[in-house]
């Protein structure tokens, strides 16, 4: 599978939180894209794309093994260690207030 499936199939699984990972968690995107990725997806009136984000982060973080890992380390280049702590740590930094999702 192609490393960046997600790009060329925008109904891929998981395409969305991939493509919004790269976006704004990417090294290279990350100092002011970050905050803004923080700020878009509590706006009233967001995007839909936001809510798709967050169910498929959701569901990531229930079963990380779903998301192909090199996918996702090369959608965000992440320093956690692995892809259970990053997506974890993207929860909490996002949705501060609600709880992690659970099976």
């Amino acid at each position: 599978m192609d490393d960046r499936y997600w790009q060329q199939d925008p109904d891929a699984p998981f395409a969305t939180l991939l493509d919004l990972v790269e976006t704004y968690c990417h090294p290279e995107a990350y100092d002011e894209a970050y905050d803004d990725f923080k700020v878009a997806v509590h706006l009233p009136e967001r995007d839909p794309i936001f809510d798709r984000f967050k169910e498929q982060l959701a569901e990531a973080i229930r079963d990380p093994s779903q998301v192909p890992v090199d996918a996702l380390l090369r959608a965000a280049v992440y320093p956690d260690g692995s892809a259970e702590k990053f997506l974890t740590r993207l929860w909490r930094d996002l949705y501060p207030g609600e709880p992690l999702p659970t099976g």
